[in-house]
């Protein structure tokens, strides 16, 4: 009879223990990695300009160096990169390439939107 309280007891520490383990699991989790999605500011300019190559529909190239069909699956120091290579290649108006500005010249953003581009890879921390 003793045997049989003692594992009982020890079963029920176990699924204490482990219970408390998980819990303090989900309490520690790092929160800080929550990738953000576009603001809808830069939403506008990138779905007008950037989509068409550099999403889940754009092509192969494009969508290995940037896709924001996933976005939010990117960590957000990726995010930060991309965001700061974005910027550096649309003030250098190598993108959108030439070929597309000459065939579609509505999706060249304005300088105005470039700067809006800049000010949010800034705002990365």
């Amino acid at each position: 009879m003793k045997q049989k309280r003692h594992s009982s007891e020890i079963i029920s520490l176990f699924f204490i223990v482990s219970f408390l383990a998980m819990t303090l699991a989900v309490k520690g989790q790092d929160t800080t990695r929550v990738s953000p999605p576009l603001p809808e500011n830069i939403n506008k300019i990138v779905s007008a300009s950037c989509m068409p190559c550099h999403s889940a529909k754009g092509g192969m190239m494009a969508r290995s160096k940037l896709n924001f069909t996933e976005w939010t699956s990117y960590s957000v120091e990726k995010q930060k990169g991309k965001a700061n290579d974005m910027y550096k290649e649309l003030s250098k108006d190598k993108m959108p390439p030439k070929d597309a500005r000459e065939n579609n010249p509505a999706i060249i953003p304005t300088k105005e939107q470039v700067d809006i581009i800049k000010k949010w890879a800034d705002s990365f921390q």
